[in-house]
């Protein structure tokens, strides 16, 4: 059976495939830079991030994923494992604010429910 997503996980998925595509080109044209010999430096990197919109890509990642994680706490209220371990998940969501790992680890059991929910 095809898994379906949430709204929320499909924005996300679109964000994180664009800010891929984006920082993906910033560093071919730093290569371009560099295989033409040309010194980069950080007005270079400035120029070419803004050129490429990569500040913007980042932020809208950055909005999906809160939003996708906004979706979870949802998403999980009615789950038993979450009933189960209230104290734990709450926790996890409270370490998201200030723990990349933490917040990747939600994001990728964001990713795994299989709820109809927006």
């Amino acid at each position: 059976m095809k898994k379906k997503h949430s709204k929320a996980q499909i924005d996300y998925l679109a964000s994180r495939e664009h800010f891929l595509q984006i920082s993906n080109q910033a560093d071919k044209r730093i290569a371009d830079l560099k295989e033409a010999g040309q010194e980069v430096g950080q007005a270079e990197l400035e120029d070419i991030i803004e050129r490429v919109g990569l500040h913007r890509a980042y932020n809208e990642l950055t909005q999906a994923e809160n939003l996708l994680i906004n979706w979870t706490q949802v998403a999980i209220k009615t789950e038993p494992e979450f009933i189960a371990n209230r104290s734990n998940f709450e926790e996890l969501y409270e370490r998201v604010k200030t723990d990349a790992e933490a917040r990747g680890a939600l994001l990728n059991l964001a990713m795994r429910l299989n709820l109809d929910l927006a």
